[in-house]
């Protein structure tokens, strides 16, 4: 079975036997919520989107048979019908637009199977799923998704250069006194770091406030480009040699977001591209920061497996959902 997922930042494509054993697996940068303006899917989205899906068909990929979903930037989106009924046209590929719950359900469906296969599955997990317009946040109790994602939040914080005030321009000339401040974000707001990305993290701690009262258990899974993307970087591989089975059961902190969104902050455009994708790089610091604000000392296990495996192990399962549109 291809299982394909159409989000907002990647097209994701998974091929699947039925005893859930990955076969191949294909991923593109479509960027679909970048520029919405007017809340439409721009024309630059669309070729990537085409480009991609005709790269799967240029690979024997059979997608007429194909399950395909779509979700946050497209349930925005005023154009989506226009943009599926073309795709259905010129490729014979149904997609259907879930709703968030439903993109949660499948997310969840896809990484528990994987930890189960790595014998790292536990009950009292969390589940979050960062992508390029949304999050979802699920646990046993609790399943909401907030309306914030790498690239809608890198897009309404432009940088905007402010004066410092009394107490930053203190800490500034007495920099030892820092060491007596426990809140992070404080830390953060008096420390030297570049204005730009000064902004961002302090935004990102705004911005997943309410997301941050969801969290109520000790043990959270990962998945998305983000904290994948930060294991691969971790272990020295680059985007083009990258593999699941070096990321899926890595054990992050926190403070590795941090880490990670200031080392490709100051990485160069060049290597940045061999390492993180092309383009990629702003949107994976956008994405480190909202998850170094999002979490804390909960212990952090990461896996590949999101909503394209979900697709696939629903389909083996017979399992129904509906789509939206």
């Amino acid at each position: 079975m291809l299982g394909i997922d159409i989000g907002s930042n990647t097209l994701r494509a998974i091929l699947m036997d039925q005893n859930y054993n990955k076969l191949q697996s294909e991923e593109f940068i479509i960027a679909a919520a970048k520029n919405m303006q007017n809340t439409n899917i721009n024309q630059e989205a669309i070729k990537r989107l085409f480009f991609a899906l005709n790269s799967l068909k240029n690979k024997n990929y059979n997608l007429k048979n194909a399950k395909a979903v779509a979700t946050a930037a497209f349930r925005k989106a005023n154009n989506t019908k226009e943009i599926f009924e073309k795709i259905k046209s010129d490729f014979g590929l149904k997609i259907d637009l879930i709703d968030s719950n439903t993109e949660a359900y499948l997310s969840i469906l896809g990484m528990k199977t994987r930890l189960q296969k790595l014998n790292l599955f536990r009950k009292d997990f969390n589940y979050c799923d960062l992508g390029g317009a949304s999050c979802e946040i699920t646990n046993t109790k609790f399943s909401k998704s907030y309306d914030f994602g790498i690239i809608s939040f890198y897009e309404k914080n432009t940088f905007k250069r402010s004066k410092h005030n009394i107490f930053v321009n203190f800490f500034k000339k007495n920099p030892q006194r820092l060491k007596f401040i426990k809140n992070k974000q404080l830390k953060l707001h008096f420390s030297n770091f570049h204005p730009h990305f000064k902004q961002l993290v302090l935004e990102a701690f705004k911005e997943v406030q309410y997301a941050k009262k969801s969290l109520k258990n000790k043990y959270i899974a990962l998945n998305s480009g983000v904290p994948t993307t930060l294991c691969a970087y971790k272990h020295g591989i680059k985007y083009i040699d990258y593999t699941e089975e070096k990321v899926n059961g890595t054990l992050l902190t926190s403070r590795d977001f941090l880490i990670f969104a200031i080392k490709i902050w100051n990485l160069e455009q060049k290597k940045a591209k061999i390492y993180l994708g092309e383009n990629r790089k702003k949107y994976l610091i956008a994405g480190a920061l909202l998850l170094y604000a999002l979490l804390d000392k909960e212990k952090l296990i990461v896996v590949d497996d999101g909503v394209r495996e979900g697709v696939c192990i629903a389909y083996f399962k017979n399992i129904i959902y509906k789509g939206i549109l």
